[in-house]
């Protein structure tokens, strides 16, 4: 399996359960190595060496969503130890849930319990995605991002993905979903560990 990835990129993977999608986003952003090949970036390979700095320009969101048994501002800031507030709260609007976090004795400062366990799937999903924009990667990983939305929600957060086309982001979706896709520039099946290219 071989594909280029070039700045700006909205690229869409689709293929049946199975066949690799989840673990060639986990090749790209190097959380796995390749076990044949070579992952490259401006033509220089990814080593130990430069791993942790590579790793870095990307933000990965996909359904397993991890969150700290913190606040919503640590969950969004998360390694931001000094959190710029203004920031944190332009990136809850950005995922609708400025009305939410409003309604909260707590606010921003709300615990959300173990692995998120106080607040719905969906909202975790919203945090995860207020945690990339915030970090402001340049290269976005979204696996299924927007399968525990509701519909004003999603469209909503696809808004939002959409804008970061606008200022040169690079994505790569793994999902079945229509609207996701119609994102995308470049639409790709997985099978039998080939890219068809399908758009």
């Amino acid at each position: 399996m071989m594909m280029n990835i070039y700045r700006g990129d909205f690229i869409g993977l689709t293929g049946f359960s199975g066949t690799g999608k989840s673990t060639f986003l986990n090749v790209v952003s190097a959380l796995l190595l390749p076990s044949t090949g070579t992952l490259t970036i401006d033509d220089q390979p990814v080593t130990t060496k430069n791993m942790n700095a590579y790793r870095f320009l990307f933000s990965y969101v996909n359904q397993d969503v991890f969150m700290l048994n913190s606040s919503i501002v640590s969950n969004i800031a998360f390694a931001d130890k000094s959190p710029n507030i203004d920031k944190v709260m332009a990136c809850i609007a950005q995922v609708n849930l400025t009305s939410w976090v409003e309604s909260l004795s707590e606010s921003i400062h709300t615990p959300i319990g173990e692995l998120g366990n106080q607040i719905s799937g969906g909202q975790r999903q919203r945090i995860a995605i207020a945690r990339a924009l915030y970090k402001d990667s340049e290269i976005f990983l979204f696996d299924e991002v927007t399968n525990n939305l509701d519909d004003e929600s999603k469209e909503q957060v696809l808004k939002t993905i959409q804008s970061q086309e606008k200022v040169g982001k690079t994505a790569l979706f793994v999902t079945h979903n229509e609207t996701e896709l119609s994102l995308c520039n470049s639409v790709y099946n997985i099978k039998n560990q080939e890219f068809v290219k399908i758009k």
